[in-house]
């Protein structure tokens, strides 16, 4: 049997490196989408089987070309591409330039389409399988993380239509996982991005309507770090969807994941009640916890 062969971005760190970790040892050849070649070097040391790092910033055309070239010479075809290259802004809508919004779905939401563009014949030589890496939040957003929540939303409704446009005619298939609080690297940095969001709040009536969300984020890195799932449980999630004959549209992937989507049915507003409710406690919990100023 020919050995599989996968690509998928953003493997230096969490999601995306157990992603590369699981397909190497189900077998499969993956190409790994890292920024740099320290990075790549960390994923070789870290990930045992044939895995190989790539340049890959999915915001630079450049960088996208040369890959899909790269594998299209090396192996001719992709059993799958798992999109998984990602940033999170987090900051009240008012408080955030245009530069930032692009940012965001530059690399979220434009990033993924345009590489799945250009990975398409390379799939479709194989009748592979797309997986894109998308969030709970793209269900159910809240107060301060609206461009993440937007561009997970995109990425969903992307999904549906790539899907419904494979299901005609072709034998490829597309999925979008739906994580929730996942131990990454993103913890590591949630607190400084508190701190920054309080330096955008240096006008007191910018203080007055979002100081919430500073107690409030310190409460769900609290909760996140204490709570969240590995990251190899979102890695079983995307296996199944590029090694399933019969691949889920949507994979929900931790409690509260499948939580949320459950709160996402009600009606708008029990739905509200209830995210205000748990808003009150995350804030509860972020005053006890130590200042950062």
């Amino acid at each position: 049997m020919a050995t599989k062969t996968v690509l998928i971005s953003g493997t230096s760190t969490g999601i995306g490196a157990a992603c590369a970790a699981r397909m190497a040892r189900a077998g499969w050849k993956v190409y790994g989408g890292v920024r740099n070649q320290v990075d790549g070097d960390t994923l070789t040391e870290q990930v045992s089987g044939d895995v190989i790092p790539v340049q890959l910033d999915v915001t630079s055309s450049d960088d996208i070309a040369s890959v899909v070239a790269r594998i299209s010479e090396e192996v001719g075809g992709l059993d799958g591409l798992v999109n998984n290259a990602g940033i999170t802004v987090g900051v009240p809508v008012e408080l955030l330039n245009e530069e930032e919004w692009r940012h965001q779905f530059d690399v979220n939401f434009f990033g993924l389409v345009n590489l799945t563009r250009a990975a398409f014949p390379l799939v479709s030589k194989v009748d592979g399988s797309f997986v894109h890496i998308g969030s709970i939040s793209g269900r159910v957003a809240v107060a301060g993380i609206g461009p993440y929540a937007a561009s997970k939303h995109a990425v969903e409704a992307f999904n549906w239509a790539l899907r419904g446009e494979l299901a005609r005619n072709t034998k490829m298939s597309s999925s979008v996982i739906e994580p929730g609080e996942i131990k990454t690297a993103v913890w590591d940095k949630a607190i400084q991005h508190v701190v920054d969001l309080e330096e955008r709040m240096a006008d007191g009536d910018m203080k007055a309507r979002y100081g919430f969300l500073l107690d409030r984020n310190r409460g769900l890195v609290k909760e996140g770090t204490s709570k969240a799932i590995e990251a190899d449980k979102v890695a079983k999630a995307v296996e199944h969807a590029l090694t399933s004959s019969r691949p889920k549209a949507r994979y929900l992937v931790g409690i509260d994941a499948k939580a949320g989507a459950l709160m996402a049915k009600m009606p708008d507003r029990v739905f509200e009640r209830l995210m205000a409710m748990n808003a009150k406690r995350l804030e509860k919990l972020g005053r006890g916890e130590e200042r950062t100023d």
